[in-house]
């Protein structure tokens, strides 16, 4: 097979059609440009722009973003919960059923919803740019991001069917929470107290969904699962990176308390 007869299966022929042709997903190129584009704004382009200029406040949008991401990821979770994922299709080495039938196709069609909000979700740090949040634009933000969309792309592509669903349950309730605990937290002073208390643990918190989704990859690893390896190879590698830099950010900024001698 030639290098363009290779091209031609891998991209064209061996995609799932229910989703290929949906915006976003077919182009080989628009979301790698999207990507480098994000990256050459929040690195560069952003930063200059930004450099003589007074932060912008974006207050109010920030609050309602994390409203709209509150309930988008409601959504995706209650959604795929109603169509029996967990409750009556199992997520644990089940066969990839990729039919027009009314739950797998909703299923496929929910994965493209995930990649229009992981798309979304880049908005946030170019916010983080405009109000000069520096800080909160570190590595570990970066690569999340990036690797997220890129994911979540290529299973759109290739295999949007309810095993792989339980990454968008388990990482959308994640996200919930999180952007719960964000827009409380956006309020300043009028924020509740409790919010010191739970801030480490959302960080703890993606760590655990980091290692259940392993495990979940990882038991599809052995000969008996009839699916294929290589996209648990690829999501294992990426989740054990997310998970170290997220270790490495915990560690560094929730060091244990020194008992008093």
């Amino acid at each position: 097979m030639g290098l363009l007869e290779t091209y031609d299966y891998y991209w064209n022929q061996m995609p799932d059609p229910r989703t290929n042709d949906l915006p976003f997903v077919r182009s080989p190129v628009l979301i790698p440009a999207i990507l480098i584009s994000y990256l050459y704004f929040v690195v560069k382009c952003g930063p200059r722009y930004m450099k003589d200029r007074k932060p912008y406040d974006l207050k109010t949008f920030v609050r309602y973003y994390n409203i709209f991401q509150v309930i988008s990821n409601a959504y995706i979770v209650t959604r795929l919960l109603a169509l029996g994922l967990i409750t009556e299709i199992s997520v644990i080495c089940s066969i990839p059923d990729y039919s027009y039938d009314p739950i797998p196709l909703q299923i496929s069609f929910i994965f493209w919803l995930a990649l229009q909000l992981k798309l979304i979700d880049l908005v946030e740090t170019a916010v983080f740019v405009l109000r000069k949040k520096d800080r909160q634009i570190s590595f570990l933000h970066l690569y999340h991001h990036v690797s997220t969309v890129l994911i979540t792309w290529l299973i759109t592509k290739y295999i949007p069917v309810a095993l792989a669903g339980f990454v968008m349950v388990v990482n959308s309730t994640v996200h919930v929470v999180m952007y719960t605990y964000y827009y409380f937290s956006a309020m300043g002073d009028k924020a509740p107290k409790i919010l010191n208390t739970v801030k480490p643990l959302i960080t703890v918190m993606q760590m655990v969904q980091f290692i259940i989704l392993m495990l979940q990859n990882i038991i599809t690893m052995v000969p008996s699962c009839p699916v294929p390896r290589l996209p648990a190879i690829v999501s294992i590698i990426n989740l054990s990176i997310n998970f170290i830099l997220f270790y490495n950010f915990y560690r560094k900024n929730y060091p244990p308390a020194k008992k008093v001698k």
